[in-house]
């Protein structure tokens, strides 16, 4: 414990002395981190992933018609596509090291906004080691590969430029603020949103109302006369809302989509009053239906950035008067739209995955720096010593290498060594295919794919067979079981983590392959 203590005072003198060296050493642990994250997945790659590589591989080839149908927001496709040119590395790779870079551009941001915030250096080191310890952020998304760390990079220097703008009042940081978020638009949609942002200066009664106003506009100039400009494109059909794009989603929900949610809402309220609540509790149907949405939402946002910043939050509350004004009026917006995008995604889609609210994950993780160095400074030796271990050893617990089992490339790997004659394989899951290197088939699911080869004879074209069983589909495995059982043998299983998930091995039956 003394060595961590000498380590944390010398840094702190050595950081008095040279800031930007200390935001470049924290910017190039990120890094190292992300590295390391991503050389833990031993080449394991997420479902969307597979989407991105085949389009980038699109336009690497120049087929970009048949990119843009396939995922028309090509942004993070082309970035991949563009470094898998200039570099010759292969799609993966490529996508490895940009998302490094992404992580480390991200990390850059979020250290320079903890100090424009009012912070120090040692709030930025606090903030450094809360981001790179959170079990979900860090150890579950970032060695995905998506496009979402150039969401989280562009939208914290968003913030940056707009908090800037806010304290000085210069106009490129408002503009830099704009570009930033239509860039982060360009990764995902939903960013759209955060153009909202600069009503946070209405609120700064310091200034006359007219500069206020005057200010606002000027931070949303460039969406204004964009969305002037397509309205009138639109109006006068120079431009199809067809090719709009993505765009066409938004303005779906305005017309018509959200309506029918809410409809959709109406009737699963109706379900739970009549079947749940009961005859005299009916009439409280929505209000158990949107009692639940919120909550579910507020559940998922209050854990997304992980319980030691959400302790730290409630524990160090008094250091939120630490936060410069202005930062605590432009995170209380951005906590407040992205609430209200989560519950507007979870009322759209039905579903809401944790990736989804880590926006405002970000904004809590820079507000816990400062309660987390407040609670640093009241408290006694042990309980100083026992803050640092929990927090270190969630950074190395995210470091570790616990070997998960990757099954899709367990099975791979099993072929190679049985079918030493090349003979064909089904591989029935999107992962294995492109473990396999061979086509991608639009990540059908691995159930539908088997049952249209079992329905139209196909599947007698290959000698062997990978059918993948998730946990509750036993019915799906007693029914190819039947099926397989006249021309092909089960020659082998290889189970997942806690066997919950398998992957039966099928070989056709010699009499067969001989006839």
């Amino acid at each position: 414990m003394s060595v961590i203590k000498s380590l944390i005072t010398q840094t702190k003198r050595y950081s008095a002395v040279q800031p930007q060296h200390c935001i470049g050493m924290l910017v190039a642990i990120s890094a190292l981190v992300a590295w390391r994250i991503i050389y833990l997945q031993h080449g394991w790659v997420n479902d969307d992933s597979l989407l991105y590589f085949e389009v980038a591989r699109l336009l690497a080839d120049g087929q970009w018609q048949a990119a843009y149908t396939l995922f028309p927001w090509l942004l993070y496709p082309a970035l991949l596509a563009l470094g898998h040119l200039a570099s010759g590395l292969d799609i993966h790779t490529t996508a490895q090291v940009i998302n490094i870079a992404l992580f480390s551009l991200f990390s850059w941001g979020f250290a320079l906004l903890i100090l424009q915030a009012g912070g120090t250096l040692r709030t930025m080191w606090w903030g450094g080691l809360l981001l790179l310890s959170t079990q979900y952020i860090v150890g579950d998304i970032l060695g995905m590969l998506l496009r979402d760390e150039g969401f989280w990079a562009c939208l914290t220097w968003a913030l940056l430029f707009m908090l800037r703008y806010m304290q000085r009042g210069k106009l490129p940081d408002a503009y830099y603020f704009q570009v930033a978020i239509i860039i982060a638009m360009l990764f995902r949609l939903e960013a759209i949103v955060y153009f909202i942002l600069p009503l946070s200066i209405l609120v700064y009664q310091a200034q006359p109302l007219r500069q206020r106003l005057h200010k606002s506009v000027h931070a949303i100039s460039i969406p204004l006369c964009g969305g002037l400009l397509i309205g009138a494109a639109v109006t006068t059909g120079i431009v199809e809302v067809a090719h709009l794009g993505r765009l066409q989603e938004i303005i779906y929900l305005l017309k018509q989509g959200f309506i029918e949610r809410l409809q959709f809402i109406e009737n699963k309220a109706d379900l739970i009053g009549d079947q749940a609540l009961g005859h005299h509790l009916a009439n409280y149907g929505n209000f158990a239906m949107w009692s639940l949405l919120v909550l579910i939402t507020l559940n998922k946002t209050l854990k997304v950035a992980g319980w030691p910043v959400l302790l730290g939050l409630i524990a160090g509350k008094k250091a939120w008067g630490h936060i410069h004004h202005q930062a605590r009026q432009l995170f209380s917006l951005q906590l407040i739209v992205g609430f209200a995008t989560s519950l507007l995604i979870i009322i759209n889609a039905f579903v809401l995955s944790s990736r989804y609210v880590i926006a405002s994950g970000i904004v809590m993780l820079v507000a816990s720096a400062f309660c987390v160095e407040y609670l640093y400074k009241k408290a006694t030796i042990w309980g100083k010593r026992g803050l640092l271990l929990v927090l270190i050893g969630m950074l190395f617990a995210n470091l570790y290498d616990f070997g998960k089992i990757d099954l899709d490339r367990l099975a791979v790997e099993y072929f190679k060594t049985i079918n030493t004659r090349q003979q064909p394989v089904l591989y029935d899951t999107e992962n294995a295919r492109f473990y396999a290197h061979q086509p991608f088939l639009d990540r059908i699911p691995s159930s539908e794919f088997v049952e249209s080869l079992l329905e139209n004879g196909k599947i007698s074209d290959y000698d062997y067979l990978m059918i993948s069983i998730a946990d509750d589909h036993e019915d799906y495995e007693q029914s190819v079981k039947r099926r397989l059982s006249t021309n092909f043998e089960h020659i082998h299983t290889l189970y997942g983590w806690k066997k919950k998930t398998k992957v039966l091995i099928y070989r056709k039956r010699m009499t067969n392959t001989a006839g």
